[in-house]
């Protein structure tokens, strides 16, 4: 997979983070700096450890002949399903994103919304078993970017920019979708 796709399905991917981070930096009154990295920390790492995981559940499947006879649309079906639901969710948000702001480092919220959003990070990983990728570079540069936006996220929400997380979710919606009907481009091409 070259870099430029990898760079691009990383964004798409944490487009969800960066979201939940806008929302997130809203709610913060005191200490962003240290709660913003403390936030951006478990994003990037729950985005980056649940590729590997899906892989590794993929890669299971992705013996079986009749599997590898359909791969691509395999992981154009759960690229796809992930970046449909990105921007479903994106006009359709939870209304139980209003916290008090007491100065405290909230692990919790941020570990819940840490796995909640790298759910579509499980889902690549496992559409990634069935193409040639390095999925070790992959998932760094998932964990990486998602770190990055997911700061800038926590600076803009804390800034007034909450206006921007619907449209950064229905941008990493695209993404993927684009990204899976690539996969089933180049493969019925070659």
């Amino acid at each position: 997979m070259p870099f430029f796709q990898i760079l691009l399905l990383s964004i798409g991917v944490a487009a969800d983070a960066f979201a939940c981070s806008v929302v997130r930096g809203t709610v913060i009154r005191v200490n962003l700096l240290k709660r913003a990295l403390v936030l951006a920390g478990i994003f990037g790492v729950f985005q980056a450890a649940m590729p590997l995981i899906g892989w590794f559940i993929g890669h299971f499947f992705a013996g079986i002949t009749f599997i590898s006879d359909v791969d691509h649309w395999i992981s154009f079906a759960l690229l796809g399903a992930v970046g449909v639901k990105m921007i479903w969710d994106a006009f359709h948000p939870d209304e139980d994103e209003s916290v008090v702001d007491d100065g405290r480092i909230q692990f919790k919220p941020a570990i819940i919304l840490g796995l909640a959003t790298s759910i579509d990070a499980l889902a690549v990983g496992m559409g990634l078993a069935f193409v040639e990728v390095s999925i070790i570079q992959v998932a760094l540069a998932m964990g990486v970017i998602t770190f990055a936006l997911s700061l800038v996220g926590a600076w803009i929400g804390h800034h007034g920019g909450g206006k921007f997380g619907k449209w950064a979710t229905i941008l990493g919606g695209v993404i993927l979708i684009g990204i899976g009907a690539n996969i089933v481009f180049e493969h019925l091409s070659a």
